[in-house]
């Protein structure tokens, strides 16, 4: 059966810009590093920082396992190990993954979306991806490896730029945008481009991936329109887990 062209075009453009996002994020892990460090755009206070932990905390269990997939120089993973939960970070940039290792002792591995579905790393009582879906494939990918990673009635939080206030006026559909460093301190190069989604092409997607939206959050200060949106998504279908598989176990225990 003949492939429809309009479809191919489609995966072909995606295969690229998906290219895109690890090339930008490889070439500009330095810069992003000097970001971080220099300019405290991670600092204590920061709306979409304290709003995600807020539902971290509303969510999982005391002492609870968490998985920070994306997590980029793993401040977030540092952040919950100091409120006494057990942290994992996975992200594809060798850099990044690199640094968080140098500042703790927290578990952090190179894994891209697509490989975390076989990855053995156990499973969780939460995953947690903020601001680390840039792409179309590769967050599909992410979504079906929810079921393997989820223990039973874990939860997933998702934080993401709000569909509403980064979109131009005739262009609210879902589909490829050009991305841009605009606003953060330091040489960067190239932005990596990122898939818009729609309100509504995220809940559809969050359903036709099998997973039922437990909550929708939008921080935002006093009198002021939102900048981000947090998800609660929850597994609504049951993982056959490999026999040598196990879920994640509180350290020390027998």
């Amino acid at each position: 059966m003949r492939q429809h062209p309009t479809i191919g075009a489609h995966q072909t453009m995606t295969s690229k810009y998906e290219k895109q996002i690890l090339t930008a994020w490889n070439s500009n892990a330095s810069p992003w590093i000097r970001a971080v460090e220099q300019a405290g755009i991670r600092a204590p206070g920061n709306l979409s920082s304290s709003s995600v932990l807020r539902v971290i905390e509303d969510y999982a269990p005391s002492g609870g396992s968490i998985l920070d997939a994306g997590c980029g120089e793993g401040w977030l993973i540092r952040e919950v190990t100091r409120l006494g939960y057990r942290g994992t970070g996975t992200d594809a940039v060798p850099e990044l993954i690199e640094y968080a290792r140098q500042q703790g002792e927290e578990d952090f591995r190179v894994l891209n979306y697509e490989q975390l579905e076989n990855a053995d790393l156990g499973t969780f009582d939460l995953v947690v991806n903020n601001f680390a879906l840039l792409g179309d494939t590769s967050v599909n990918a992410f979504l079906k490896a929810l079921p393997k990673l989820l223990n039973p009635g874990g939860a997933c939080v998702i934080q993401t730029l709000h569909p509403v206030a980064f979109f131009h006026e005739g262009e609210y559909a879902t589909g490829w945008k050009p991305g841009t460093w605009a606003g953060l301190p330091g040489d960067f190069g190239d932005p990596a481009p990122w898939y818009f989604r729609t309100l509504a092409g995220w809940l559809n997607l969050f359903r036709t991936s099998g997973l039922t939206l437990a909550e929708i959050r939008e921080p935002a200060n006093e009198g002021q329109p939102p900048q981000s949106i947090i998800f609660v998504v929850q597994n609504t279908r049951k993982a056959q887990r490999p026999e040598n598989q196990k879920p994640s176990e509180p350290e020390g225990s027998s």
